[in-house]
């Protein structure tokens, strides 16, 4: 790694979001020995990310999968600021592999059918993860903040892969109503969830494009998804923490950056982040978070 950044001097700017989280947390004072600090939960929600999933990992543990070795996502990252400021934070991850907007309204994600979540649902695993954390937030009123959230990849797959077979002008076709629906369902989870925690502070999370330069007009797309997400987001005063730039910069720099912040160049073929690129993701909720940053990045 260190001699692929040397060759590679722009990549460096990424080592530096990466770094964000870890910097911020070294330099702030923990907190006084005889400050009271009121208990609070940060409740993360979403698929494959905020579970922190990544295929080599999986294929190691199997089939005895221990969600405790998942331990280097976003989640992890963010969680770790949180506790250097709280102590007391209790960090609930209901990220649920391969989850959509239907099955996370809906239910099961199919990943808890056969293997264990880091936060089992209360409705067990047949129920959805919206239930679930409306149910923790209704038993802890005030107590929940932030609210991390991550969802839509899936469906976009299911259209590129599975109904498109990556043919560029027949995402594009179907492009518009995976949109729409995308918009639909999202809007009635945050509206869900800003209901039941109307003093949280919320944070969604967009999507990068993992296939960069294989399917014509990705990024594009990705960008025009993101404006859909972020304006959910605005409608019910959630922040929004876009990836697109970090991930898939224009030009010679976006390949070798999709290869340093994914396991898309590895056997695999991986979509989801390395360690990098989950403490990149993590840095980019974190600016998103702390008070006074700007709603665009």
């Amino acid at each position: 790694m260190v001699s692929w950044l040397r060759s590679h001097p722009h990549s460096h700017r990424v080592a530096v979001l990466a770094a964000l989280l870890a910097a911020i947390v070294l330099l702030l004072p923990a907190p006084g020995a005889g400050a009271v600090k009121p208990q609070r939960t940060y409740l993360a929600l979403g698929d494959s990310l905020a579970f922190g999933y990544q295929q080599a990992k999986f294929n190691e543990l199997f089939p005895n999968e221990d969600p405790a070795a998942f331990d280097t996502g976003y989640v992890d990252d963010f969680g770790r600021f949180l506790l250097k400021t709280h102590r007391d934070t209790a960090i609930v991850d209901d990220g649920c592999p391969g989850e959509t907007t239907d099955s996370f309204i809906e239910g099961p994600c199919r990943y808890q059918l056969a293997f264990p979540l880091h936060h089992p649902y209360v409705g067990g695993p047949t129920s959805s993860q919206l239930s679930d954390a409306l149910a923790y937030l209704n038993a802890h009123p005030g107590a929940v903040s932030p609210i991390t959230l991550d969802i839509g990849a899936n469906d976009a797959l299911g259209v590129i892969e599975g109904i498109c077979n990556k043919e560029p002008a027949c995402i594009a076709a179907h492009a518009p109503a995976l949109f729409a629906h995308i918009a639909s369902n999202l809007s009635a989870i945050l509206t869900d969830l800003r209901g039941a925690a109307p003093q949280a502070k919320i944070v969604v999370l967009g999507v990068y494009n993992p296939f960069a330069g294989k399917v014509a007009g990705g990024d594009e797309l990705t960008a025009a998804l993101n404006e859909v997400m972020r304006s959910d987001a605005a409608s019910v005063d959630a922040r929004f923490a876009d990836p697109l730039r970090a991930f898939n910069p224009p030009g010679a720099r976006e390949q070798p950056r999709i290869c340093l912040l994914t396991n898309m160049c590895t056997p695999l073929e991986d979509i989801h982040p390395t360690d990098l690129g989950y403490a990149v993701l993590g840095g980019l909720m974190l600016r998103r978070y702390l008070p006074g940053s700007p709603w665009r990045p």
